[in-house]
């Protein structure tokens, strides 16, 4: 008998710790799902989530962001302009706007005073220029994030008829004929712009930004077209709501092999570049010891350096003098208003700049108006004995 109730004392011990077991792990399960739904019921009332934050990565609705959003689709319709829209895999929402240039200022208002209202922060991060239209980049942060990419193409009146020009011919102090070179900030964000540039048939100087989806392709065509092309290279802003991603801009705080990177792939996109001036940068240009460390990197690719002069603080021009750069800087940018006639003004201004100092340099756009303006002031240049040349002839 006590061999056969052996057996059953064990059958019955395993039989205790298979409840034991079972019991451990519904337990466990229940806490975990008490865990996970806790942690949901945070993350969906907008606080912070280890798991669903962090680990997981849930894309968090921003409650301003989804407002905006439905406030702007309601001021599209309400305005009776069509318009695109899709949600990427990060969360960003991007508008695609299409109307004629009477509507623009409306929306434009309408969008900034919307994003205000929701505490949000507004910035026209590019607007490009073309023959029939005005291309504008915006870019609307929440909560320190991007939450929208707005793109709006604004399609453009009749160019207005070109400003007379006063007839006296220009002459420098020295009795040489002034010369004068223009800088095309901002090539890449748009195609065909090489073409709108060769057709001016003036030396041109293209500063490509590397980073844009046309840059490759225009770098090689304004190279074959024969006209000079420098290196767009984007440094930090002083405001803060600009997004610079260290891949793409020079920080403050970047390091000499950074910078280093930042160089070789802006030359691998526009390999005929002999110099480069900055985009943006008001920040960097006013800051020494960052920009003598970019400085030292320019003059180790043996590259020229122009100084845009974004800050009326920056330091950039007078440092590559001291570390004996070939450099130069701006003196008037074209489009600091957006029209013909101020482009037309600012052209007469930089010809009296010429006058006095024997040689004078602008930056604009490729904006519809501005290029107009140029291409009428052609003749006149001509008829005043000016030349125009690239703007690496002005380098001191």
């Amino acid at each position: 008998m006590k061999k056969t109730m052996k057996p059953k004392r064990k059958t019955i011990k395993n039989s205790n710790r298979k409840t034991a077991a079972i019991s451990f792990f519904l337990f466990g399960a229940i806490a975990l799902a008490a865990v996970f739904t806790l942690e949901f019921l945070d993350y969906r009332s907008g606080k912070y989530s280890l798991i669903f934050s962090k680990l997981i990565r849930l894309q968090q609705k921003i409650p301003a962001a989804e407002k905006f959003n439905r406030e702007l689709t309601a001021a599209l319709s309400g305005r009776k302009i069509p318009f695109d829209f899709l949600k990427d895999q990060g969360g960003v929402s991007h508008f695609k706007i299409e109307l004629p240039e009477p509507l623009y200022l409306p929306l434009s208002k309408d969008l900034r005073w919307l994003v205000e209202k929701n505490r949000g922060l507004y910035r026209l991060s590019e607007v490009q220029g073309m023959k029939e239209q005005v291309i504008y980049l915006i870019q609307v942060i929440f909560e320190k994030k991007l939450t929208h990419v707005i793109l709006i193409s604004k399609r453009l009146a009749v160019q207005p008829r070109p400003i007379e020009m006063p007839v006296t011919p220009a002459r420098t102090r020295t009795g040489k004929a002034p010369r004068l070179a223009f800088i095309i900030d901002d090539i890449g964000y748009a195609d065909l712009i090489s073409d709108q540039l060769r057709e001016l048939g003036i030396p041109l100087t293209a500063a490509i930004i590397p980073a844009a989806p046309y840059a490759r392709s225009e770098a090689q065509k304004i190279h074959e077209y024969g006209l000079e092309e420098i290196i767009h290279l984007p440094m930090q802003p002083k405001d803060p709501a600009n997004h610079h991603p260290r891949d793409q801009f020079v920080l403050t705080d970047s390091s000499a092999a950074e910078i280093q990177v930042l160089l070789q792939k802006a030359r691998e996109v526009v390999p005929y570049a002999r110099g480069l001036n900055n985009h943006m940068g008001s920040l960097l240009t006013s800051n020494p010891q960052a920009m003598r460390r970019v400085l030292e990197r320019i003059k180790g690719a043996g590259l020229f350096f122009v100084d845009s002069r974004t800050s009326p603080t920056t330091l950039a021009y007078a440092l590559a003098r001291e570390m004996k750069i070939k450099t130069f800087k701006r003196d008037v940018f074209l489009d600091d208003e957006q029209s013909y006639e101020y482009s037309s003004g600012q052209i007469k201004q930089l010809v009296e700049l010429a006058r006095r100092n024997g040689r004078a340099l602008a930056i604009g756009h490729p904006f519809p108006s501005t290029l107009a303006a140029l291409r009428d002031a052609i003749p006149w240049l001509k008829q005043q004995k000016i030349e125009v040349v690239f703007a690496s002839a002005l380098l001191e």
